[in-house]
């Protein structure tokens, strides 16, 4: 039910002409939610909230912070989230807090590495990428008109994975979060995302081994740079009729 990512607020609408009216309109709820690694705190996000277990498991993936065998359990108490390892991590706790608006721009240039490589061979049809412009959009976001969407599509063009959050990153993190609950063999899907793709989106993909990233938006020159030295193919402007292929284009198979 998209409403229960919405809540109604009252608006003073101002029309051209002169007009006024008091009108009532949904916005897309936001809240803190704290990460606790190994009973520490690690971060406070700020995302939707719903999917707070798959927003803690794959902001830790696609952070580099652990691997998916690393997991040992995940525990959802209100907004606290709390992961236990295998092993006793020893991780540096993340000072700032990341709200939907903010993470990815300054701070994060230095988290990207030109070591993360996706070693997949995994190539997609055509009209596999196609198929994602059918998921590219969402009642709450017809609703808010303020919300991203990431989705995981199989290799034979099939929706896996559907989410919807205010922060395009926070979006990312719950699919590959979903994707380890799920079982899912990520080098067998490709991420489909609403929001444009800096480095810093490329390289969280690629740590979770995602082979193709596609979006209705246009990639930065990072995120084609990003895309490159990790062997990730990089789709942008994704439409019904055709789509633009910037780096390892290869993966779509011509």
């Amino acid at each position: 039910m998209p409403e229960k990512y919405t809540t109604p607020y009252p608006a003073k609408k101002i029309h051209s002409d002169g007009r006024a009216e008091d009108v009532k309109v949904l916005l897309a709820k936001e809240c803190p939610v704290k990460l606790f690694l190994n009973g520490k705190l690690f971060t406070t996000l700020f995302s939707s909230p719903f999917e707070l277990k798959e927003l803690a498991i794959g902001h830790l993936i696609t952070e580099g912070v652990v691997s998916f065998g690393e997991i040992e359990n995940v525990e959802v108490k209100s907004n606290e989230v709390y992961i236990l390892t295998r092993e006793d991590k020893q991780v540096k706790q993340t000072l700032s807090t990341e709200t939907a608006g903010n993470a990815g721009k300054a701070g994060k240039a230095e988290k990207t590495s030109t070591e993360i490589f996706v070693d997949s061979d995994s190539v997609f049809e055509p009209q596999a990428v196609f198929a994602g412009t059918g998921y590219l959009e969402s009642d709450t976001y017809r609703l808010t008109r303020g919300t991203h969407l990431a989705a995981l599509i199989a290799s034979e063009g099939k929706l896996a994975v559907q989410i919807v959050d205010v922060g395009r990153h926070n979006a990312v993190d719950k699919a590959v979060g979903a994707a380890f609950l799920k079982g899912l063999d990520l080098s067998q899907h490709y991420m489909l995302s609403t929001g444009r793709q800096p480095a810093y989106m490329v390289t969280k993909a690629a740590r979770a081994g995602i082979p193709l990233i596609a979006t209705k938006s246009m990639p930065f020159d990072s995120g084609v740079e990003a895309a490159k030295k990790a062997n990730v193919c990089l789709v942008g402007q994704l439409r019904k009729e055709s789509m633009l292929i910037f780096a390892s284009e290869w993966r779509v198979k011509l």
